[in-house]
């Protein structure tokens, strides 16, 4: 195999300290930083889009970062470009490229060429992203741009939620675009991948840091609070007023106006209510009042978006590692659970682990680091590739409960199937239901006795 660029990405949950092992990676073996967080590319806004502060940097050159209009939208295909000519110029200088971001998606298309065919992102890296726009969805309702989607590409339709706007919108593009049903190209794809592996576009070292949702959420929490007290509330603003006065736009389609771009931020949506509020001349305690529950909201948007994050690592980032070719992209799982140890077991191993990979020296077995290393790469074997999910994806549909509408509730897919069953209101619904059919019976049988009874006094 021709040689390729060495590199080494880091990746994780919100408030886990990724871009702080970045640095000091960059610091031990002289490297450079690469941004691959979708938000963080957008000029300003530091706080709402958690940049690392400058003088916390130590001096480490960090590109792909603070360069794009906030009306403006960068797209998986731009973001591979600019990245793999960032790592040319990084590594032919004879410096390690540190990729490092919560868009795990943009990292795992750099990885590996065309993992992104047949995903709701983007259809090919060949493709621009212009090529993806049909104006003429943006005026039909959901559930139309649903049917449509069911007569041309029904397995996609099956695993979308019929409110689900946006990933409807990005299959029906593809059909439109491609010609091609996007389960097809799904398809196509994982036979590639099965007959010829996947093939990496680097030697890359993933050091994922991992903590407990137990002793991670307390973080994420206390992380708002330090943003609104350091000055989120001043960003929002600011950028409320540059809307207001048409200084920049929004995307024009109410369904997807927090879809796009920096809209999608955690913090802008979440103190909407807030700002409405106190533009609308509310008293102190009606403000504090929606303060307090918008920060609540926001907290718990950023505790989801985490647990996304380490749900994407795991079903799609590990199973994508496994089948690389020549094992040439190796995970590595970092416990960051206590941040007293952060440096003895995060910073220290990592370091140690890229400089063998810098130098071609034998590498540790992933799972040794640390029992929790062990104990989430193990989960490995318990995971279906993302093509085989996306292809049997199933429906269900409980004819026991029922909607507002009084249509059988339908579920998406076995996971969500198997909760519904657990779920305290089907439990409750059964029994119910179990109890009258008992009562029916009761009744039925007292009937049946009664007629009896009357059919032998008329004897």
């Amino acid at each position: 195999m021709a040689s390729i660029r060495k590199i080494a990405a880091v990746v994780g949950s919100s408030g886990i300290g990724k871009s702080k092992l970045a640095v000091e990676l960059c610091k031990a073996l002289t490297g450079q930083v690469i941004n691959a967080d979708a938000l963080q590319v957008y000029k300003g806004l530091d706080i709402i889009t958690n940049k690392m502060p400058l003088d916390e940097r130590e001096g480490i050159k960090h590109h792909l970062m603070d360069f794009l209009e906030p009306e403006e939208e960068y797209k998986v295909t731009s973001f591979l470009r600019d990245a793999s000519q960032k790592i040319e110029s990084i590594a032919s200088k004879n410096e390690l490229p540190v990729v490092v971001g919560g868009t795990n998606y943009y990292i795992q298309s750099l990885l590996w060429n065309n993992t992104t065919i047949g995903d709701q992102r983007s259809p090919s890296p060949e493709l621009e992203d212009k090529d993806l726009d049909f104006p003429e969805f943006d005026l039909l309702e959901t559930s139309e741009l649903y049917d449509r989607l069911a007569k041309v590409d029904p397995v996609m339709a099956n695993k979308w939620h019929p409110s689900d706007r946006r990933k409807i919108l990005r299959s029906l593009r593809i059909f439109h675009q491609t010609g091609q049903p996007q389960s097809e190209i799904i398809k196509s794809q994982k036979d590639h991948y099965e007959a010829h592996g996947l093939e990496p576009r680097y030697q890359a070292l993933v050091f994922w840091i991992y903590s407990d949702p137990a002793k991670l959420n307390p973080r994420l929490d206390a992380r708002v609070d330090q943003m609104i007290d350091t000055g989120l509330f001043d960003e929002i603003k600011d950028l409320r007023n540059h809307v207001v006065q048409g200084k920049i736009k929004m995307p024009g389609i109410e369904l997807e106006k927090y879809q796009r771009g920096l809209w999608q931020a955690i913090g802008y949506k979440e103190f909407d209510p807030y700002f409405e509020a106190l533009e609308g001349g509310k008293n102190a305690a009606e403000l504090e009042k929606i303060k307090f529950e918008c920060t609540e909201r926001m907290k718990a948007a950023t505790r989801r978006y985490a647990k996304s994050q380490i749900k994407w690592i795991r079903n799609k980032l590990l199973p994508t590692s496994l089948n690389s070719k020549d094992n040439q992209v190796i995970v590595y799982c970092l416990d960051a659970g206590n941040l007293e140890t952060w440096d003895e077991n995060v910073k220290e191993k990592a370091v140690q682990i890229a400089k063998a990979f810098q130098m071609g020296q034998p590498l540790p077995e992933p799972k040794s680091l640390s029992k929790v290393a062990d104990a989430m790469l193990s989960l490995e074997q318990q995971m279906k590739d993302t093509q085989t999910k996306i292809l049997t994806w199933s429906k269900h549909v409980c004819e026991t409960c029922k909607t507002e509408k009084g249509e059988p509730l339908v579920l998406n897919g076995d996971k969500e199937w198997e909760q519904h069953k657990k779920s305290r209101h089907h439990r409750k619904y059964l029994k119910h239901l179990r109890v009258e059919e008992m009562r029916k019976a009761y009744f039925a049988s007292k009937q049946a006795a009664e007629a009896a009874e009357e059919a032998n006094a008329t004897k």
